[in-house]
């Protein structure tokens, strides 16, 4: 009887720690799932056609570190961006600061 009662408690235990779906809702042009323990770390994804007929995509992860988007077809990629956030080194800029103070020097001049 005992070890009957271990079971069943065993597996209530693991049925409660199984991450579930918390959000699963679809229409005709959006959907979204999310799945995990709410109130602790969930993970999930949405997505909608766009009227352009485009489909956009979002997948992200909710936990103790916040929101973050992991995935999406969403945002456009910019070239000079690093991985770190910070816009990668351009050759370029210097010219253009030139050109910039060469405009602040004609302004002076009036």
């Amino acid at each position: 009887m005992k070890v009957l009662v271990l079971v069943t408690l065993g597996l209530v235990a693991l049925a409660a720690a199984r991450p579930s779906d918390i959000i699963d809702f679809e229409e005709d042009h959006m959907e979204h799932e999310q799945e995990g323990i709410p109130g602790t770390a969930v993970e999930g994804e949405y997505s909608w056609v766009a009227p352009d007929g485009n489909e956009y995509v979002i997948k992200y992860v909710a936990d103790r570190f916040g929101y973050r988007v992991v995935e999406d077809n969403v945002l456009p990629e910019f070239r000079d961006a690093k991985a770190d956030g910070e816009m990668a080194e351009d050759d370029d800029d210097d010219d253009d600061d030139a050109e910039f103070r060469a405009d602040e020097d004609e302004e002076d001049d009036d």
